[in-house]
């Protein structure tokens, strides 16, 4: 079905109207996508409808005019924005000149949820009933989702964009490994839709993952997910949506340490460093370079790992049988790097008091996201077996 910019114009309804009337009605749109990035036609395709705040449109009458002929040549449709939001309003200039060149510029009302825009031109541009269109905004909460745990969202524009699928600070992260995940995203968007809670879901690296919104009411339907799918590892509450790749380490953290099918194990419940760790990033992250900093700067400058062989030598007691095993090195080999190791972060490890502080170092490093939470290690690159 073809569905243009004219049709578009019935969203004046729910509070969208135009700022260029009667410009380009007969452009095809076949997508709404929310955009912030300085030039969203290098990202969106031909036909797509740009939704945004405003964040990245440049302040100045070149610019602007620059910013809309970039996407008028690359084939968008149209754009919409929030002119409340807007650090720097289209001005007469600029809408001069998309008029003239014939590029449609719509405004949202400041109450309208982009995803409510999305949904209306999905359903009518693949003419489906409304009913109907609720996948399309699961879809598009996906694919906000991902570009969250990217980093690629603008921190400020990035609160606005989940409060138009209902999702609030403070936030939880949970992570499920199902042996069929696609299978679990569809009963994980059927249970919260029947619990009326919102959630933001995708499958990743064979993963399910999802953000909620903490409280006993998005818990309740986590705990009945975790029921079945074996389980499902939840971080710790955070505030700031930055905070998310942090988050996303901790759930899989309480994932693999998820002992018990059928739970829903939070973060600081296994975590039993917690006790003497803080849990703000920015702390830990200081913990963990005050001891492991030496260590990283050698890994980094010469292609080493030694890091992840202090790691191994101290989840496995020291022992040097079981270390070197998961290494695949001689017993020797482990010796020599745990000597050198020693000698760069000044540590003796057969001290008790220094391996204590090492390994909380690690885990500090784990818990801010500068290590992964995997139980898996990996071997050293050859130029470190001298």
């Amino acid at each position: 079905m073809t569905f243009t910019v004219g049709s578009l114009l019935a969203l004046r309804a729910i509070g969208t109207s135009s700022l260029t009337p009667g410009v380009g009605e007969d452009r095809p749109v076949s997508w709404a996508h929310v955009c912030e990035l300085a030039d969203p036609w290098r990202w969106l395709g031909p036909d797509t409808l740009v939704m945004t705040t405003g964040i990245a449109v440049p302040g100045g009458d070149t610019e602007q005019c620059a910013y809309l002929d970039g996407m008028y040549a690359a084939g968008i449709a149209a754009i919409a924005v929030d002119a409340t939001m807007m650090r720097a309003p289209f001005n007469a200039a600029a809408l001069a000149h998309a008029t003239q060149i014939g590029f449609p510029v719509l405004e949202t009302a400041h109450d309208v949820r982009f995803s409510m825009v999305a949904r209306v031109v999905a359903s009518a541009a693949l003419g489906l009933p409304a009913a109907d269109s609720k996948q399309f905004e699961q879809l598009h909460g996906a694919l906000l989702l991902s570009e969250l745990c990217d980093g690629t969202v603008p921190s400020t524009a990035a609160a606005r964009l989940l409060s138009g699928f209902g999702v609030g600070a403070p936030f939880i992260c949970a992570v499920a490994q199902p042996k069929d995940p696609r299978a679990a995203l569809a009963e994980a968007q059927s249970l919260f839709a029947a619990a009326e809670t919102a959630m933001l879901a995708i499958v990743r690296d064979g993963q399910l993952l999802l953000l909620v919104e903490s409280g006993p009411e998005p818990r309740a339907v986590l705990e009945a997910l975790a029921e079945r799918n074996g389980g499902i590892g939840a971080s710790a509450r955070f505030h700031l949506i930055d905070e998310l790749p942090v988050a996303v380490q901790q759930a899989r953290r309480a994932l693999i340490r998820n002992h018990e099918a059928g739970r829903l194990l939070a973060y600081a419940e296994h975590d039993a460093t917690s006790l003497f760790l803080p849990s703000d990033p920015d702390q830990l992250r200081r913990i963990a370079r005050q001891v492991l900093g030496p260590l990283r700067t050698y890994d980094e400058q010469r292609g080493t790992a030694l890091t992840q062989t202090l790691r191994t030598f101290l989840e496995e007691n020291r022992s040097w049988v079981r270390a070197s095993e998961r290494l695949y090195v001689h017993r020797q080999t482990l010796i020599a790097r745990i000597s050198r190791i020693e000698k760069i972060i000044d540590r003796n490890l057969s001290s008790m008091e220094d391996a204590a502080e090492c390994w909380l170092a690690i885990q500090a490093a784990i818990g801010c996201g500068d290590l992964e939470p995997s139980d898996d290690s990996i071997s050293e690159p050859s130029a470190d077996l001298t």
